[in-house]
């Protein structure tokens, strides 16, 4: 691993058990992510050719993660090509809402389920950014905090 402020190259392995749960678990979540780009050589992907699936499936994932570092990794992953489905609970979901293309919730009642499915449009994304500060980019909160 290497700092990118200060050059400095670590092994994993020093700092595997070191640093909050989102520092131990994001170098994993990156090797996940190059790794499935590279079997499925979606990463290479050109446009308007179709690369297949390329789905990167989790039960839970970035549970240990705030709401920015999600959304970069999700931003790190489709910028990798993969087609990525979560399963996780509604308050751990909603920190990234505004990347997903949908949503499916699915409710247990007794012996059977239903499920819920809501695509979710630009616009959508666009007004879940709006309601949260942390999902604002550092120039749109600058703006928002010179207007008030």
């Amino acid at each position: 691993m290497q700092d990118i402020v200060s050059g400095r190259t670590t092994r994993w392995e020093t700092r595997r058990g070191t640093g909050s749960g989102a520092e131990q678990q994001v170098p994993i979540y990156v090797a996940i992510g190059a790794s499935l780009a590279s079997v499925y050589g979606s990463a290479n992907a050109v446009a308007g050719r179709p690369s297949g699936m390329s789905l990167a499936i989790f039960d839970e994932a970035f549970s240990k993660l705030d709401g920015k570092n999600q959304r970069q990794m999700m931003s790190f992953y489709k910028k990798l090509g993969l087609q990525i489905i979560i399963a996780a609970p509604n308050e751990n979901a909603s920190r990234s809402s505004n990347t997903f293309d949908s949503v499916v919730e699915v409710d247990r009642i007794g012996e059977g389920a239903r499920a819920t499915v809501v695509q979710l449009k630009e616009r959508a994304r666009n007004e879940l950014r709006a309601m949260d500060p942390d999902i604002l980019s550092d120039a749109e909160l600058a703006k928002k905090m010179a207007a008030e």
